[in-house]
């Protein structure tokens, strides 16, 4: 068995052997389904397919706030858009600073909105 690492992410031998074989019950209408190193699913919901993406919105300060926000949208958004399928739907797992403040989230918060609406309309 292959040793899950002190910090990062999990191998795809561990990935493989603890993960994969036990995903819940199965659905024919998981088109791609959960893989080590690939953060898109794709789903048949009636006669149409929708992505599925998952990452954590994360914030490097130091690029500035505007900056950081528009980095981190556009990596969320680059997972969906590798599936093919437009960008349409958005859900957002914020890890914020400790540290950020009102302004702050609001700067970042304000940049991601604007993104989200530009992105929809392309």
């Amino acid at each position: 068995m292959s040793e899950i690492p002190e910090i990062g992410k999990i191998s795809g031998a561990i990935f493989n052997e603890l993960i994969y074989p036990r995903l819940g019950a199965k659905n024919d209408k998981v088109i791609v389904g959960p893989q080590h190193g690939v953060d898109v699913g794709i789903v048949q919901v009636g006669d149409q397919a929708m992505s599925i993406t998952c990452d954590p919105v994360f914030i490097v300060p130091e690029y500035g706030w505007e900056r950081a926000a528009w980095f981190a949208i556009h990596i969320i958004a680059s997972d969906s858009i590798t599936s093919g399928l437009k960008p349409t739907y958005l859900s957002i797992d914020l890890n914020l600073p400790m540290q950020i403040t009102k302004e702050q989230l609001t700067i970042m918060w304000d940049v991601i909105h604007k993104e989200c609406e530009r992105m929809v309309s392309i």
